[in-house]
């Protein structure tokens, strides 16, 4: 049984069901206002990962990469001195004032504690990365986990070696794969599990030595599906130059042409029953959620890692349980509307607090108990001003609401949530959200025209690393030494696009996260289903039984 409620800032019905009823309530928290997009949206406001400055730490002075452009007002210390004993977030701590909107004060109280350049834990040798930890030798690695050389990835997590990779897990040396777990030495992989010295592949599993296929089960020596002597695979592979650009480029239109033949099941649901969404990995009983693994009784997740009992999470790991509306945040319990904190319990409205319980409104606090705004109070004076501060919440309408967007000092276009809901400059105006126009600089003009890098990647000198290239977006970009070893490695030729436009392309692969009811597009199947692929895409969608029957 479902209740609909209207949207306050879209206008559109959203449904509330009995499931989520019961929820909000045994959390103590009101039904949202907003839809789910809505709130999805309203917290990727707040997170920037991939949009980097040079500054200088605001503490030691010495040259940093940030967050935060050197113009902003904020105050941003380097990692070293963020978590070292200079920072005493309790200079800043305030008391509450009834006569104010909450969100207000805590925007107050955000601008003047320093915040952390970049929110990395226990990373060596890594350059431009973010919301990573125990990365090794990564460069422009985005929400990594003990990674080693891994470039310009995603989400990418236990890997080494792969670069241009997206929602990848325990992997080694690929190239711009999407949605795979356990693969090596591949390219170009969609939605493979346990594949290895495979190219241009889509939902295959334990492949070794395939090109171009699509839909297949523990096969080895296929190429476009069909199947070949090991002498005589190796001889036609041989033949494909995938050093070459121009010959890699015609490979890619042969297989995007080849693999409309592919069956496409509804959603990748591995291991995963009674759940609904796209891309879970050993999940049950998780709905509309996207790119998670190993959770359990949670709806709303994207990105999220060991979640269990938990609605409204992005980015959240290391077993957060029992918690709702948290964005970038590890090890979370019983704690509600909080950014960038980890290994904490019961905390709420709170902002990159850490090892903490039972915190309210606070920011940048560390290894503390019963604090409100900054400021510390026994266990019962505690209770019972949080207490008081809800009641007075639910009167202004902020409890149970996330943070506003544009109370984390980025501007929309900064941040992931243009990603994902993209506005223009005027429209972010129109609603009053705030624009950043003061975007990254460019490496200066281009000494190197794409025409002018040589097709083969064995041609390629090293000297390439000490030019400027230039992408169609007009963005500059360069190649990093390693990158191009990498390449090598692979026999793959020179990306002619900057990263930010390969990202891109990745998240078109990787597909949306918003849910259709479609039917089995099988000859005489009624089935129905979920699924994240719109009625106007061109794939063939079979519902899992007749996904089954026609791949096993």
């Amino acid at each position: 049984m479902s209740n609909n409620k209207n949207c306050q800032n879209c206008k559109k019905n959203f449904a509330i069901e009995t499931e989520d009823s019961n929820f909000y309530e045994k959390l103590k928290v009101p039904i949202p206002t907003f839809c789910p997009d809505c709130r999805h949206q309203r917290r990727l406001a707040i997170r920037n990962e991939r949009v980097f400055y040079y500054r200088n730490c605001d503490s030691c002075k010495k040259k940093i990469i940030s967050y935060y452009h050197p113009d902003k007002k904020q105050v941003v210390w380097c990692p070293e001195c963020w978590w070292s004993d200079k920072l005493d977030s309790f200079v800043f701590g305030k008391d509450f004032d009834f006569n104010r909107p909450f969100f207000d004060q805590f925007k107050e109280l955000r601008d003047k504690v320093p915040t952390l350049s970049l929110d990395i834990v226990n990373c060596k040798n890594s350059d431009y990365v973010s919301y990573c930890g125990d990365d090794n030798y990564c460069y422009f690695d985005i929400a990594g986990e003990k990674n080693e050389y891994c470039y310009f990835c995603k989400f990418v997590k236990y890997s080494k070696d792969c670069i241009d990779c997206s929602f990848v897990y325990n992997s080694e040396l690929n190239y711009e794969c999407v949605n795979c777990h356990k693969i090596y030495g591949s390219s170009f992989l969609n939605k493979c599990t346990d594949c290895s010295s495979c190219n241009f592949m889509y939902d295959c599993r334990g492949c070794t030595d395939c090109f171009g296929c699509w839909n297949l089960r523990n096969k080895s020596y296929y190429i476009f599906n069909k199947p070949y002597s090991r002498e005589e695979y190796k001889k036609i592979v041989s033949g494909f130059n995938k050093k070459s650009f121009s010959a890699f480029e015609n490979m890619k239109k042969e297989f995007k042409e080849q693999s409309k033949k592919a069956i496409t099941k509804f959603a990748n649901l591995i291991n995963s029953p009674n759940s609904t969404g796209d891309d879970l990995f050993n999940c049950k009983n998780v709905k509309e959620s996207f790119d998670a693994s190993e959770a359990e009784n949670s709806k709303y997740l994207c990105d999220v890692l060991d979640a269990k009992e938990c609605y409204d999470l992005d980015f959240s790991l290391y077993k957060p349980s029992f918690n709702i509306e948290l964005i970038s945040t590890l090890n979370l319990a019983n704690s509600g509307f909080c950014n960038a904190s980890h290994f904490s319990n019961d905390i709420w409205y709170c902002d990159k607090c850490n090892s903490s319980s039972d915190l309210f409104g606070c920011v940048g606090v560390s290894k503390k108990k019963y604090c409100i705004l900054n400021k510390e109070y026994s266990k019962e004076e505690y209770l019972l001003l949080k207490n008081k501060i809800i009641e007075y919440m639910k009167s202004t309408g902020e409890w149970g609401e996330f943070f506003p967007i544009g109370t984390s000092n980025f501007g929309y276009n900064e941040t992931v949530a243009q990603e994902y809901f993209p506005l223009t400059k005027e429209e972010c105006e129109k609603q009053n959200l705030p624009w950043w126009d003061k975007l990254t600089s460019t490496y200066g003009k281009e000494t190197i025209k794409n025409s002018e890098i040589p097709d083969n990647i064995n041609d390629v000198k090293d000297e390439i690393v000490n030019e400027v290239l230039v992408c169609a977006c007009g963005k500059n970009y360069k190649i990093v030494p390693y990158e191009l070893s990498l390449y090598k490695k692979l026999g793959l030729p020179l990306p002619r696009e900057c990263p930010n436009c390969r990202h891109d392309k990745r998240n078109v692969i990787a597909g949306v996260r918003k849910l259709w009811h479609r039917k089995c597009m099988k000859d005489e199947c009624q089935n129905e289903f979920e699924t994240s692929y719109s009625p106007d895409r061109t794939e063939t969608i079979y519902c899992e039984k007749c996904y089954q029957q026609e791949v096993y």
